[in-house]
């Protein structure tokens, strides 16, 4: 879990760093640090959706998690397309929403312990980014 949990971490500085980017615009022009942290969020919420694609394989009901499980990076991409100036909010409650839906299908207990408390933390991280980006 340690290598997990660094990857993980490393993973949301992207977010971090362009979040606060997005304030600066003497270190890079507003408008590529919000693209550049809009794409990286569709890009992750994408992986991370890709979780639920275990139950897929251990329930009688796979083609429901099927459609949960592709609609995240579907929604994600068609928000960014037409929706550029609701993106990030829809885009946290993107992840709000996978990462309760982790929870209430009990993906959780399918992965070593702690990636339950993990998953959480990265999360809360990653929608305090998104809302940096908006404020």
């Amino acid at each position: 879990m340690p290598l997990i949990r660094t990857l993980g971490y490393a993973g949301v500085l992207p977010f971090v760093g362009l979040a606060i980017a997005t304030h600066f615009p003497d270190l890079i022009a507003y408008d590529v640090s919000r693209s550049l942290f809009m794409l990286y969020s569709c890009l992750i919420l994408g992986f991370m959706a890709g979780v639920l694609w275990p139950v897929l394989f251990q329930t009688d009901k796979p083609s429901h998690f099927a459609l949960i499980a592709v609609s995240f990076p579907v929604l994600s991409i068609i928000s960014l397309a037409l929706l550029p100036h609701l993106a990030v909010i829809i885009q946290t409650g993107l992840f709000l929403t996978l990462r309760l839906a982790e929870s209430l299908y009990g993906i959780d207990q399918r992965y070593p312990p702690g990636y339950s408390s993990l998953r959480w933390q990265l999360t809360a991280i990653v929608c305090l980014a998104h809302i940096l980006v908006l404020i």
